[in-house]
């Protein structure tokens, strides 16, 4: 497998849908991640690496409040499991992970999965000034249809994935795109393009 480029890493967006708002009681229902490559300088998106979607049968009951926002019922989901082996090797393999409203994910995350601990976590709801941008909503949804990004499966961690890589890949006129700001804000840009090795 030849190496990334000098200025090239690699990091992931997640989503997840559970069973209600608390991590000591809730559980997760549906994960989902997208791995992609980004320049470290210029803050954008180059290309997705590979992807992760999967749902999990709770120990707990799925109210019905939840399954009106997700559509996700006890029968949808009834014996099967997330593929934990794939998913730490995609979180081994990220500089960091971003999610929207990222506290809520990593919570849920980090209860079910231990290992998850040391991720370093962005969050492209807080991490971004939208209010400054003029939105008067942070909300994904409600950003996504600012920006006319379409999400095919709203309230879905699939649907919610794809679309805040594309809001992050956005580029509004001359300016650069959401990832560099997310990046610059967290530090984790860097300043200048280090040289190939020979």
């Amino acid at each position: 497998m030849a190496r990334p480029a000098p200025g090239v890493g690699t990091a992931a967006v997640l989503d997840v849908e559970t069973t209600g708002v608390n991590p000591r009681s809730d559980e997760i229902i549906e994960l989902a991640m997208i791995l992609f490559r980004y320049d470290r300088v210029a803050g954008h998106v180059l290309d997705i690496v590979g992807g992760y979607s999967g749902l999990r049968e709770p120990s707990c009951r799925i109210p019905r409040s939840a399954s009106t926002v997700h559509g996700i019922t006890r029968r949808l989901v009834r014996d099967l499991r997330l593929d934990y082996r794939r998913i730490r090797a995609m979180l081994r393999q990220a500089d960091f992970v971003v999610a929207h409203y990222a506290a809520f994910d990593r919570s849920f995350v980090e209860r079910l999965m231990a290992s998850s601990r040391d991720t370093t976590w962005l969050c492209s709801r807080d991490g971004i000034d939208w209010w400054a941008k003029g939105f008067e909503s942070r909300s994904l949804d409600d950003l996504a249809f600012a920006h006319d990004l379409e999400n095919l499966r709203p309230h879905r961690a699939s649907g919610d994935v794809a679309t805040l890589l594309a809001l992050l890949s956005y580029r509004p006129r001359r300016h650069k795109p959401y990832l560099h700001e997310l990046l610059r804000n967290a530090g984790l840009l860097t300043t200048r393009r280090p040289q190939e090795t020979r």
